[in-house]
């Protein structure tokens, strides 16, 4: 008999493991992988990008996560890592990173102290309460515990671990669930304005329309694709792309700290000075050359040379360097996806221990709930406080009052 059994070896799983057994409690991970965190060891390009100082940013759940942040926040965050000797360091815009800037350390300090609690290549099938006892069944063998944690993920990259398993047991136990959708995701687009472009990258306010209405924007480094657009900017603009009669306008010119009316009388200084060169190198220093050649495309400017330019053609210029629009095909599907959006509904736990309001004794946290946050850090900050409450269940953790 185990008191805490923890469904789930990644963020939220090992963080309530960890703060678990610092207040005595005997602990057991179950994890289906054959190693607990390789999700953590791929986040923040491999730097692990661990929380974040500033305003919260959760486009999903957002009040459920600003109070399970009141009780574990970064200060609370900051003294569980120094409590397993992890050294932080924070860089702009509030993110914050281990020391190292190597995502293995973050992993190594979490699974150290649970060396002999974890269990590896289990696939739970399914949960049951029998009196105050918890079972966990993977077809072969039964596991019992006072309490039970379901930590397994959402469904974002499942060669990583999540493949959506908790939230399939906790629906067929009556938890309501939200739909399922990725987030934080690269976004496929038609590729013809944009044909030769793969691989550059370019500042560039990134706008969401449905229907030609603006939805959301983002500002940011867009990375052109084979398939259509990446970068941090896109992947947070994905999640409110309606598939149906969606695209995505890219502003250049906010980058450049002008307005249209200041581009336009950019251009026609160089117009006056540069009046034999082809039209082609109207954009020269600007834009890189093949954006600059696309964006000519898609304002539909032939061979001709500046001179030639009439004031029509210059202003379809500038409100395509304001408006290059792509169509969208698709979002990259779950295998691409950093997060999942939607998941359990947050209104059956307690924010405080994240305990089932309605079976004693079943905890859940991290990426299974229906709560996701931006890139920054946000996502495994929530991952994280959530598995130290559910760690801690009301008590109060060595760590949070010593120093």
């Amino acid at each position: 008999m185990t008191d805490l059994l923890i469904i789930g070896g990644g963020a939220a799983g090992l963080s309530a493991a960890v703060t678990a057994k610092s207040l005595g409690d005997s602990v057991l991970v179950l994890e289906r992988m054959d190693r607990v965190g390789k999700k953590i060891l791929a986040t923040g390009n491999g730097r692990c990008n661990l929380m974040n100082s500033g305003s919260y940013r959760y486009p999903d759940g957002f009040a459920f996560a600003q109070r399970v942040l009141t009780h574990a926040g970064p200060d609370m965050q900051r003294k569980f890592w120094h409590s397993l000797g992890l050294f932080l360091r924070e860089e702009e815009a509030g993110r914050v990173y281990p020391a190292t800037l190597q995502a293995s350390t973050v992993l190594d300090v979490l699974r150290f102290p649970l060396e002999k609690d974890i269990l590896t290549g289990v696939d739970v099938k399914d949960i049951r309460r029998k009196g105050e006892v918890w079972e966990a069944d993977d077809g072969h063998r039964v596991y019992r515990a006072r309490r039970i944690l379901m930590a397994g993920g959402g469904c974002a990259q499942e060669k990583l671990g999540s493949n959506g398993s908790c939230i399939r047991i906790l629906r067929k136990m009556g938890y309501p669930c939200s739909p399922l959708r990725p987030a934080l995701t690269q976004i496929e687009t038609d590729t013809k304005p944009i044909k030769g472009l793969e691989g550059i990258r370019v500042k560039a306010t990134v706008t969401a329309l449905a229907g030609g209405r603006p939805v959301h924007a983002e500002s940011g480094e867009v990375l052109f694709t084979s398939y259509g657009l990446s970068g941090v900017c896109v992947m947070q603009c994905a999640r409110y792309v309606d598939e149906q009669d969606a695209s995505i306008s890219l502003n250049f010119i906010d980058a450049l700290g002008l307005d249209e009316q200041g581009m336009q009388k950019e251009l026609n200084m160089r117009i006056a000075r540069l009046a034999s060169a082809p039209a082609e190198r109207l954009l020269t220093g600007i834009l890189p050359p093949r954006v600059g050649q696309a964006v000519l495309n898609s304002a539909k400017i032939r061979a001709v040379h500046l001179e030639n330019l009439s004031e029509d053609m210059i202003h379809r210029i500038v409100r395509t360097m304001a408006d290059f629009r792509v169509n969208v095909r698709q979002l990259k599907g779950f295998e691409s996806a950093q997060v999942t959006r939607g998941g359990i509904s947050t209104e059956v736990f307690s924010d405080c221990t994240m305990e089932s309001k309605r079976d004693h004794g079943l905890y859940a946290a991290g990426e299974l709930l229906d709560v996701d946050g931006d890139c920054g850090g946000f996502n495994l900050m929530f991952a994280f406080a959530s598995g130290i409450l559910a760690g801690k269940n009301g008590r109060t953790a060595p760590w949070e009052v010593e120093g």
